[in-house]
């Protein structure tokens, strides 16, 4: 399988952002050669905005609409689309870019990003991405994107939550029919595998999105946010992105919040090439 390395090196539009310059960091350590080296076919896209930054919405929507216009391009030429990201809310393009009536997501994250406007105390707009994919706010900002289709709940699957707040957050993702699967210092808190063996009755298509601040702070020290202990190992994640290759079609993948000025001996670089590898071995095989 073909692939796209699509950098988006912003934070929700916000280009002056740390973690603006991570995606640019990986593709500068090798992550396109993580493809190649394995044989498999890559091209880079790059998505800039062209504006002057203004807001979060209205720049993000900006940077979206053509991270969508570059995923869709790619998808219907048969490429996986991978996405390096300053911001989770890349999700918002990557998703509006492709046909996803039937696509489910596994999703690693240590916050839930399922906050409303009335729910959040924060405003953080980033931190509403899966809430708007699944239509509970902001539908016509996100149609204006591009495809606005909610994702079903049912079938998504969040692995590392373990920073759900305020409380309203919690009782919302709780409400919810998303399997939310919360690491208590760095373990699951229920079975990783019989999770996703749920998910494969639902669907067999899905979006793969990682926000590096799901992995432990020894790991991941580099991230957009204050990074949160107890989170997955290496480990763990080589079992939850395996899994999903065997169970699932891809139809995209996202690497978020590297910060590389926040990193630590290069820590979070190393990780975020690992991770490109996995997803490289998928490409490989499919």
């Amino acid at each position: 399988m073909d692939v796209c390395l699509v950098e988006v090196p912003s934070h929700a539009g916000d280009d002056a952002h740390p973690s603006a310059r991570g995606p640019g960091r990986l593709l500068a350590a090798g992550a396109a050669e993580r493809f190649t080296d394995r044989g498999v076919p890559v091209t880079v896209e790059h998505v800039r905005r062209e504006s002057a930054f203004r807001d979060t919405a209205s720049s993000s929507a900006e940077v979206n609409g053509q991270l969508a216009a570059v995923v869709r391009a790619a998808a219907s030429s048969g490429r996986l689309p991978v996405v390096l990201a300053g911001s989770c809310n890349a999700a918002l393009g990557v998703l509006a870019g492709l046909e996803h009536a039937r696509c489910g997501a596994v999703w690693l994250d240590a916050h839930a990003d399922f906050n409303t406007p009335e729910s959040t105390r924060s405003g953080f707009f980033a931190g509403m991405t899966l809430a708007i994919v699944t239509g509970h706010c902001y539908r016509d900002y996100w149609a204006q994107i591009g495809d606005g289709t909610p994702l079903v709940e049912s079938s998504i699957a969040l692995f590392g939550a373990r920073h759900v707040s305020p409380s309203a957050e919690l009782e919302r993702l709780g409400q919810s029919a998303i399997r939310a699967v919360h690491w208590h210092e760095g373990r699951p808190d229920r079975d990783v595998e019989a999770v996703l063996d749920d998910l494969a009755t639902r669907t067999d298509e899905v979006y793969l999105h990682v926000d590096l601040d799901a992995f432990a702070p020894e790991l991941a020290p580099g991230v957009a946010d204050e990074p949160v202990p107890g989170g997955l190992s290496l480990d763990q994640a080589r079992t939850v992105i395996g899994a999903t290759g065997d169970r699932f079609r891809l139809r995209a993948a996202t690497l978020a919040t590297y910060a590389p000025e926040r990193d630590r001996d290069d820590r979070t670089l190393r990780l975020a090439l690992e991770l490109i590898a996995l997803l490289a071995e998928y490409a490989g095989e499919h």
